[in-house]
């Protein structure tokens, strides 16, 4: 039985055994690091029913519900938005839905563009794209957004890295990351409470459903998962994008002679350039058949984006990056679960790409693509530096 999660491939692509899967056994088990098995889909057909079925549950409290990890995971900790299920997870999530419709962020567009401008002016001829804008900028864009500038981003990059850690770091120093992390968010909220200012964070502490308003449980784990996905997986995929745009150079230079591109380009990258499989394990409650099979209740699921997102059967010539495709991508997930963030990180990404092709239109790499070093023993994967230059020497 294969070992799950696969090791990547080569920068940081979709490991092979997904498409030897696809062809041999669609829906077959796999060991969990916890030592638990579940099914794992390989097309885009089973991973869509899995992720838009409620009879797939999120709650893995349940006993005997198998796990992805021994230990302590933000992703599976009791009462979080993503591991509800309905009636609670549709109270919470109607209380935030309006913070992220389409005209709210598309109203943040000007600010997030000026902030981008500055910064990317700000950087000198040679910088590493990761470190230096990759990951700096979706962490001001979510404080100016949240309306939180005083936040320590140093401590929130740190406590990130700890919580998405599978080897490097023990349970407990991953738990007790996430605990200071917790504290520190209760006490940013206190502080924002008598004088919340304009910010997203002020829309929450306002928000209701009737007279239904968030707990300050409630406030504290929701905003801890903006700030970690709002920076963390925004911040990775622009760092693997980037590298693809560079090498060969010639997808970046397209965009810097038709920037019209960018919004289905941005559309693509998620797709392609996903910074791991989906790691969130379902449990059926109930028997389900889906196309390639049936899964019985009790039993897990993942529904893997990395299947769905390069199953050739709907993306034909998967790892090309084809602006206009028909079929929509995986990567914000389907159903009730469908990531609440994703207008503003769709935005993010098209604003961040066009002040760059505009301000940096010569942008290049440093050093080949394939010098570059890949994290190792996390759930995210991304380059862990990106040398450019400003100019093409």
């Amino acid at each position: 039985m294969d070992h799950y999660p696969f090791p990547p491939g080569p920068r940081g692509a979709p490991a092979q055994e997904y498409a030897l899967r696809r062809a041999r056994d669609r829906l077959g088990l796999v060991r969990l690091p916890s030592g638990d098995t579940a099914y794992l889909t390989t097309t885009y057909d089973d991973a869509a029913v899995v992720l838009s079925d409620p009879r797939f549950s999120r709650d893995l409290s349940r006993p005997g519900s198998p796990r992805m990890f021994a230990g302590f995971t933000i992703g599976d900790a009791p009462g979080s938005l993503i591991s509800m299920d309905p009636p609670d997870h549709t109270r919470m999530r109607r209380l935030l839905s309006g913070v992220f419709t389409p005209r709210q962020v598309n109203a943040w567009r000007p600010r997030l563009r000026a902030m981008a401008t500055a910064l990317i002016d700000s950087l000198p001829a040679e910088f590493d794209f990761a470190h230096d804008l990759a990951f700096p900028l979706p962490v001001q864009i979510i404080c100016g957004v949240m309306g939180v500038p005083d936040i320590d981003t140093a401590k929130v990059r740190g406590w990130s890295d700890a919580m998405m850690s599978t080897s490097r770091l023990s349970e407990e120093e991953k738990l007790a990351a996430a605990m200071e992390f917790y504290a520190y968010i209760a006490e940013l909220i206190a502080a924002h409470r008598d004088d919340p200012g304009d910010g997203l964070l002020a829309t929450m502490i306002g928000a209701r459903d009737g007279e239904d308003r968030l707990s300050e449980e409630d406030l504290v784990r929701n905003t801890l998962g903006l700030f970690l996905a709002g920076h963390e997986t925004t911040g990775s995929v622009l760092s693997r994008s980037i590298v693809r745009l560079l090498d060969p150079r010639s997808g970046y230079e397209e965009l810097v002679a038709r920037p019209e591109l960018i919004a289905g380009t941005v559309e693509e990258l998620l797709r392609v350039e996903q910074p791991g499989d989906s790691p969130l394990l379902r449990v059926a409650t109930e028997d389900v058949e889906l196309p390639s099979g049936v899964v019985r209740k009790g039993e897990g699921v993942i529904a893997s984006f990395a299947g769905g997102n390069f199953d050739p059967s709907v993306f034909a010539e998967p790892q090309e990056v084809r602006p206009g495709r028909e079929a929509a991508h995986l990567a914000f997930g389907r159903g009730a679960h469908y990531c609440l963030g994703a207008n503003l990180a769709r935005m993010e990404l098209q604003e961040i790409l066009g002040v760059l092709v505009e301000r940096l239109p010569g942008l290049a790499l440093a050093v080949p693509g394939e010098k570059l070093a890949w994290t190792e023993g996390s759930i995210i994967i991304r380059p862990v530096e990106v040398p450019v230059l400003k100019e093409v020497p």
